[in-house]
C-alpha cells in the first residue's frame, strides 16, 4: 500500500458478498477460501508524499483472513475528477504488489483521467473489479495501442 490509514475506517458498508464479487476466484486463489465480502468505508489517509486526505476506501475481507487490497476510490470526497486529457489511455501493469487479486501483471488496463491523482504519483485504473481505483503510477507503463486495437477495446467497454 502506498498510503497509510490514519485513525479508523468509518461508515462501513457491504458492497458485495460471495459469488457477487467479480474477482472472487482470484481472491480464493491468492488468499485462500473464506466467506469473502467487498466493503467500503471512509477514512483519513496519508499518501507517500505526506499529503493527507479524507477519502472513500474499498477492500476485501474474509473471516480468519482479514482485510486485503485496500484501495482508494476518489482521492477528494465531493470533487469531480477533472483533467485536460480526456483521451482514453491504456497502460500495461508491471507490478501488482499489495493487489494480486485486483491487478494482473502484463495485462492492459484502461485509465480514467485524474489530474489530482497524477500530482501524487498515482493513476486511476479500471481494474479486475470493473471499477476505477487509484494505484501507484509506477505499477504501470503507458502504451499507445494501434487504432484497430483501441477501437476494439472501446467497443468492449
Amino acid at each position: 500500500m502506498d498510503f497509510e490509514i490514519i485513525g479508523e475506517i468509518t461508515n462501513i458498508e457491504i458492497i458485495a458478498v460471495g459469488n457477487s464479487i467479480r474477482e472472487l476466484e482470484r481472491l480464493r486463489k491468492t488468499y485462500g477460501s473464506g466467506r469473502w465480502r467487498k466493503l467500503k468505508g471512509f477514512a483519513t489517509i496519508s499518501l507517500d508524499d505526506g499529503s493527507i486526505y479524507e477519502t472513500e476506501l474499498h477492500w476485501y475481507e474474509a473471516h480468519g483472513i482479514g482485510k486485503k487490497e485496500i484501495k482508494i476510490k476518489p482521492l477528494f470526497i465531493g470533487v469531480v475528477m477533472q483533467s485536460a486529457n480526456t483521451e482514453t489511455q491504456y497502460v500495461v501493469c508491471i507490478s501488482n504488489k499489495d493487489y494480486p487479486a485486483s491487478l494482473e501483471i502484463r495485462k492492459i488496463y484502461q485509465t480514467v483521467p485524474d489530474s489530482d491523482a497524477v500530482k501524487h504519483r498515482m493513476i486511476r485504473v479500471i481494474d479486475e473489479s470493473g471499477e476505477d481505483y487509484l494505484y501507484p503510477s509506477n505499477y504501470f507503463v503507458l502504451i499507445e495501442l494501434p487504432k484497430a486495437v483501441a477501437e476494439a477495446f472501446s467497443l468492449a467497454s
